[in-house]
Formats: C-alpha cells, structure tokens, sequence
C-alpha cells in the first residue's frame, strides 16, 4: 500500500484559489435561483438520470425522486439542495461534496454511520475515501477524510420534527470532522437550518439564534426559525474562518478577505462594541467627544471599503500589532499608523465633506490615538459594505444610545418594516426631490434611495434634524446607502418647523411679523424657498409634545402657521399639538403635484378637538389613504398613530375631486411584523413570525427566510389595485 500523506504534506485550497475557480468556471445565479432552476427540470420527473456527485464513493444511476404517493421524496429534496449549492457557486464543483458518507462508528470495526452529505475542503478527499472504503482498517486514509470535512447536511426525516432531527442526526452528524470548525445544515423541504461546530461547541450559525443557557433543545437552538438561503456560507468563506490566524498580514488584504456580518447580534460584533465601549471609558471618552470620533472613524473605514470594492487594490484601514499605541506618541510605527489614518481621512473628505467637515479625531492626543487603535482593531476584520446595511447604523445606534444620553431619542425612532412600507405605498423615483423635515436617522430617505433600485441622486434627497447628533447618525446611514452626499442640515431650536432651506441650499429662518398664517414666501430679498416632491416623515407628536401658548417664543413660532388661527379660534387651550404643526408643514413645502405621507397621533384624524385641521386638510391636497396602526408600534406605548398619504393638485382640482366624492383607501394594520420590548429603558423590536397553523412551524418565502407575521404586503398590494381605478394624476404619481 502506497505511503498516504500527512495532513501537512495536503495542499489546502485558500479562499483565493476557490473564488478564482468560482470565477472561470460558475454562473452568478443565487441558491434560490439554482433550487428553482432544479425544481424546473427535475419536478415532473420520476427519475434523476445520474447522481450530482459521488454517492458513497461512487456515481451511481436512475435515482428514484418519488415516493409511493408520486410526492417528491428525501432523494429529490438532496439532490435539490446539491444542486443548488453546486450551481450558485457555494462550492467550486461536484468534487467538493459527496453523498452518503459513511464513518466508523466508536471504533474502526463497529457498523459505519451514514451522513447524507458530507461538503470537503480539498478535492483529493475522494481518494482517501476511496481507500478506506475498500480497506476500512487503513486508519490514516480515514483520518485524512475527517481532517478534510468541513460540513455535514442532513435532509428531510419523514414523521420526525426539527427537534428530534436535530438531537438525534445533525449533532451526532457534525461531531465526525476534525476540521476546527464544522458547518451543520439541516434542509427540510426547502426549510433550511444552519449550525457551526467550533471545537466541541454547537451552536447555530447566527449567534443570535442561540441562547446556550436555555435547558430546551427548541429554546437553546432557536428551531422554530429557519436560515435564508443567502446565510449559507460559501466554501471559500469556510476556508477564510478555518485558515484564520491571529498574525495576519492586514496590510496584504483585499475587501473579499473580511468577514461579513450577517447581524448586529452576532456575538463577535457584541464583543467588538463592548471592547470599544471599555476603551472610550478608560480615556472619560463615554461622551459626545467619543461619539463623534467613532462615527468619523466608521465612515473612512466604509470609504476604504467602496473605493477598493469599486477599484481594487489592499485595504487602509488595520492596524498591525507593533503600530499600537504603548506609553507614547514617539514611536515611528505609531506615527505609521496615524499617516496612514490621516491620508484616509483626507481622501474620505472629498466625497464626503458633510461627515468629515471637522476632523474630530486629534491625533496629537494620546486619549484619541488609543481609542482610534481600539475602533480599528475590532473593527478591521469586519466588512460594513459587504454586510446587512440595515443593521450597521442601528448598530451604532443602539448599543451605543445609553453611553451617549440618548435614550430619548431612541424612543422615537420609527421601526424599519413601517417605514419600508410608507417608501413602498407613496413610491419615490429618481428624479424627484425627497426630504424628511424632522428626519432622526434618516431611515426614510435611506429605505427611498434603496426602494429606486438606487437610481435617486443623493443631492435630492433632503433631511433635517434639531439635534446634531442625530444628523451625523443620518449622514453616516446615507453614506452606507448611498454615496454620502445628502443634504442632511442640522437646524436648532425648533428645527424645520421655523427654518427651510432655500433653493441655495442655505438656511432661511423664518419671521412672524412676515411671515405669519403660512405666508412663507413673503421675502424682503431674493429668498426663495426649496420645495420637493415627496415628503415623508415621522414627526414628534402628542401632548407632551406641544407648543406651549403660554410661552411667548413658542406663541411666536406657532403663528406661523395657519392652523394656529383656526386652533385659537375655536380652542383657547395652552398647547399646539406639534403633529399639527409638522402636518401644515408638510402640505406647504411639497410642489403641485407633489405627494407626501405623515404619521400622526389618530387623535388628529379623528379626535373633536381637530375636525378644523381636517378640513383644512381636503382644501389643500387631495387625501389618498389613511393606514391605521396598532398600539404600541413605537417605542412610546398607549399611542394610537394613523398614517396619512395625500398629494397636493391644483386648487380647482381639489374642488372638483371633493365634488365628484372621491374615494379614499383605509385600512387598519394589525400586524406588523415585529413586537416591541422594552429593558433597562432600552427599546428593542424583536421578529414576530408567521406561524404554519396546522404544523406551528414559521413560514417561509422562496429565498427560505422565516417570513414575518405582518399586514403590509397584501396592503401594498390592494392599495396599488385600488390606484388602477382611480384618475390619471393619482395613478401616475402612485404606479408608474
């Protein structure tokens, strides 16, 4: 028998050469893509012609797909999931996987266990199989197919659930390799479930489905919720996370070498955030002067990563571990470090002057210098380009709110999945100016940029904000999904409600001797204010949120606004509901023509106390919908909110549509996709899944994501054939 190799006489295959394979020899189709490609060629057939790869060691023909009853059996749904890890490039070719591999078990001479599927490193693994199966006492050949293993898959048991499966297969299944890290899947019918293996430790894929201290198998593994098919990791990023070393050349990495970051819960991203957090407290840097310096350093590493994802090249922002600051400044590697920092910085300010105006990252201190070492240290293995975006800005948000006395401005921010729906119901395009006039974070214009199929120019997309802090979060949000260069305007005090931007671009503040009842293009001067097309916006509302009458500055701005007249009129009351106020707002800074959707307390739509405000409402625009939500959407619990879409025609127009009874879409939200929790006055918003009702399992969608309990896209969907029969204008501006 010849001499078999040692595993350090093996040539692994590096991430580099796998994606080089990938390249020349694979089409760019996603799994999802390739599974309904295989369901197109194989579902009315009885028979698979040939096996996709080896079975056993062998290629085997005429593999029965059917069962009894003619329903497609395990056999269909592995080869399904073979195929379409081989034709969205997940693996380089057939060589890298094998079916029904068989391993020893306890010892060399018990009965083998079979594994369904078993995904290998190196191509050479065959051979070594080859010759423990003829010869199952050559111990180093079987030796060698353990050391090459990196993923076990299992597929559909009939009659067992997820849980027992799991128990009794997959942990059994992904303990065979030796290889330091195993992936574990588990693929039923098209529901996928991924794990990992790290030594002797399992847990699933996503970290944050795991809760290791929970005493049952469906809590601690989270089994009710499946894996998309996006999740699984290609061989090449297996090959990154097996071949990892702690001595690293970060000076000779490219974009595709860092790891991506499927979600904020992940718990290396939460150890990187805490790390962080301990270094700004070791300085007394837990403070504002803190929280500019992160969110400075986030947005060079983000321009670092376009600009080699779009033009090549080894990334800037590292720090290797003898450039790390030790007592002092003079020390060249040190100084290396801070060069390499500033001349990122000074590229990053010429796209975007916005975020980067003031360097607030002092180099010549050592307090900033060892916080700038910590904020790339954790973060220089992570890619935020190449990540989930939705999750980047909430990140920083969220974990770091707290630290920076923010806690009660992350009480307002609206929920992602609403605002997804307002951008998808009101429909922006590219061409049309949008503007959020209390924009927070700037989700809305984000989420507008994002549903154009990225075809909006950044410069048309417009956001206000009266806190600074929130305006730097907008700008590094619009820098992630866009190219960093919306308007985003910090504007004091009360904020859009008395200052607008001018065609120039400059804020203009607004006057009550001129300016009173709306009247807010009276201008001694030139001053011509901006208008926009769309207007989308979440303002502050409610009675705590009030302009108080009794207060002359307050009085002052809210004579501004015509609304004011008609509330004093008939309501001597001490306080004007800023929701009012933001309505009017609205309505006067969107074009004819132009459309806009506000969130408001349902007070407002429907209360006594402001039937002026609604008819004031139908003069002026044309109202399209009225969505009301359910309570407890927002962070502040006990509000009931309405959401109301309109756009603004010709005067006449308007009178004609009211005298023709024109038709209004309403519906009232029940679900809404997520459940709010509050700890530690920290608000979360947790997933709420749609649950089979025969099987209690999560439902999924194509791309194998658990799909969410929400009432949105059926609404969309009957809004847009309400729109169909409704006149020409509306339709234009909600359907093309």
């Amino acid at each position: 028998m010849n001499k078999v190799q040692s595993q350090n006489d093996v040539k692994m295959v590096t991430p580099r050469e796998i994606k080089t394979v990938r390249k020349q020899y694979m089409a760019d189709i996603s799994f999802s893509q390739a599974r309904i490609k295989y369901n197109n060629l194989y579902k009315g057939k009885e028979i698979l012609p040939s096996s996709l790869c080896t079975v056993d060691g062998k290629f085997i023909d005429n593999i029965s797909l059917k069962d009894v009853h003619g329903n497609p059996n395990e056999e269909y749904y592995k080869w399904e999931f073979i195929y379409s890890l081989i034709n969205s490039g997940k693996i380089p070719s057939r060589d890298y996987v094998g079916a029904e591999v068989y391993f020893p078990k306890g010892n060399i001479h018990s009965d083998p266990i079979k594994i369904d599927s078993v995904i290998f490193s190196d191509i050479s693994w065959i051979d070594y199989y080859r010759k423990y199966r003829e010869d199952p006492s050559d111990v180093d050949s079987l030796q060698m197919v353990r050391k090459l293993a990196v993923g076990v898959v299992e597929y559909k048991r009939e009659g067992k659930t997820i849980e027992q499966v799991f128990s009794s297969q997959v942990k059994a299944a992904i303990k065979e390799p030796d290889s330091p890290f195993v992936l574990g899947i588990y693929y039923d019918t098209g529901r996928l479930y991924l794990f990992k293996r790290i030594r002797d430790e399992i847990t699933r894929f996503d970290n944050a489905l795991s809760f290791p201290t929970s005493q049952r198998i469906l809590e601690q593994y989270q089994l009710e919720i499946t894996d998309p098919y996006y999740a699984i990791p290609s061989l090449e990023n297996i090959s990154k996370i097996i071949n990892k070393s702690d001595r690293v050349d970060r000076s000779n990495l490219h974009i595709e070498d860092l790891d991506i970051v499927y979600t904020i819960q992940d718990d290396n991203m939460k150890n990187a955030l805490n790390s962080i957090m301990v270094a700004l407290d070791a300085v007394s840097l837990s403070n504002e002067e803190g929280y500019k310096i992160l969110i400075q350093l986030i947005a060079i590493k983000i321009y670092d990563e376009k600009q080699r994802d779009e033009h090549g090249g080894t990334l800037k922002f590292y720090i290797a571990d003898d450039e790390l600051y030790a007592g002092t400044l003079n020390n060249q590697n040190v100084q290396k470090f801070i060069k390499r920092m500033k001349d990122l910085y000074s590229e990053a300010r010429e796209y975007y002057s916005n975020i980067l105006y003031d360097n607030n990252v002092k180099w010549d201190k050592e307090e900033h210098v060892k916080v700038a070492n910590e904020v790339v240290r954790q973060f220089q293995d992570y890619s935020f380009v190449r990540s989930s975006n939705n999750d980047l800005y909430q990140l920083i948000f969220y974990n770091f709110a707290t630290k920076f006395q923010m806690i009660e401005k992350a009480q307002f921010l609206t929920p992602l999945p609403i605002i997804d729906f307002i951008v998808k119901i009101v429909n922006p395009k590219a061409g049309e100016t949008i503007c959020d006039p209390c924009c927070g974070i700037a989700d809305f214009l984000s989420k507008s940029y994002v549903n154009a199929e990225m075809k909006l120019d950044d410069c048309q997309l417009y956001g206000f904000d009266n806190d600074y802090n929130m305006t730097i979060l907008a700008q590094l949000n619009m820098l992630l999904n866009g190219d960093g260069n919306a308007v985003i305007k910090y504007m004091p005090e009360y904020g859009s409600i008395t200052q607008k931007l001018t065609v120039n671009k400059a804020i203009a503040k607004l006057d009550s001797s001129l300016h009173a009842s709306g009247n807010w293009d009276e201008w001694y001067d030139s001053t011509e204010l901006l208008k926009y097309d769309v207007i989308l916006t979440n303002p502050p509302f409610g009675k705590n949120r009030s302009l108080n009458l009794a207060d002359q500055h307050d009085k002052e701005v809210s004579k501004l606004y015509e609304l004011y007249d008609l509330y004093t009129e008939e309501n001597p009351k001490a306080g004007l509901d800023k929701g009012v106020v933001f309505l009017e707002n609205a309505i006067r800074q969107i074009k004819e023509g132009g459309r806009f959707a506000i969130v408001l307390s349902n007070a407002i739509m429907s209360n006594n106390t402001w039937p002026f405000v609604r008819q004031w409402v139908m003069k002026k625009v044309r109202v399209v919908a009225l969505f009301d939500l359910p309570e407890n959407v927002f962070a502040e619990t006990g509000v009931n909110t309405t959401i109301l879409v309109g756009y603004k025609p010709k005067t006449k127009t308007v009178e004609q549509l009211i005298a023709d009874n024109y038709s209004v879409f309403t519906r009232e939200i029940h679900n809404v996709g997520y459940k709010k929790k509050t700890s530690q006055r920290t608000v979360k918003f947790d997933n709420d899944y749609a649950l089979d009702p025969d099987t209690f399992e999560t439902i999924t969608n194509e791309n194998g994501e658990s799909v969410l309990n929400e009432d949105f896209s059926g609404i969309i969907k009957e809004f847009k054939e309400w729109c169909v029969n409704q006149e020409i204008e509306l339709k234009k501006l909600f359907l093309e």
